[in-house]
């Protein structure tokens, strides 16, 4: 029963870190911009896998576009999240995409005290720079006074077509 404990208590671990790391990269990638923040509901999926704002699936890159494209979107290149402006035609161009983009594009939010807050808000109000935000929003001192959670979804679409979505968030009162 202890083994199992612990084995739980590393993957718990694993999974937080993994996130925050995630949640850093989301940070220092993205930049200033006029992008809405989507509510929370949005950055959720149900039990027959639909987003809250209808993306399953099988979705089309159009339906996609038309319910996440007005927010902040980053794609990966291999590992690294770049900030991505959605393409609304097709191209001819092979060179439009960067040839290790895998279709994955990520959305997501920080959500203070239940309130759509972007990085650059976050920053903005309480002084502080990108690079010291994940620490400073982790800080007890910030937590005992405030309710964070960092969502997000990532989509992976190939041939305009939605083929995964995966989602998850981390409550830094609950999870830090």
């Amino acid at each position: 029963m202890r083994k199992k404990n612990m084995k739980t208590n590393t993957l718990t671990k694993l999974h937080t870190t993994a996130l925050a790391v995630m949640m850093l990269c989301l940070i220092v990638c993205q930049g200033c911009s006029n992008k809405t923040v989507p509510e929370s509901h949005a950055l959720t999926v149900d039990s027959s896998g639909t987003t809250g704002s209808g993306i399953h699936t099988g979705s089309s890159y159009d339906e996609w576009i038309e319910a996440y494209g007005s927010c902040e979107i980053q794609k990966y290149e291999g590992e690294d999240l770049v900030p991505y402006t959605p393409v609304t035609e097709q191209s001819d161009d092979p060179e439009a995409e960067a040839p290790d983009h895998d279709g994955r594009y990520m959305v997501s939010a920080f959500y203070v005290d239940e309130v759509p807050t972007s990085v650059d808000e976050l920053c903005r109000s309480e002084g502080v720079e990108a690079a010291a935000l994940a620490d400073y929003l982790a800080s007890p001192e910030y937590l005992a006074s405030h309710n964070v959670v960092f969502r997000y979804v990532i989509f992976t679409i190939t041939d305009d077509i939605v083929s995964d979505i995966e989602f998850d968030y981390l409550d830094y009162n609950n999870e830090l």
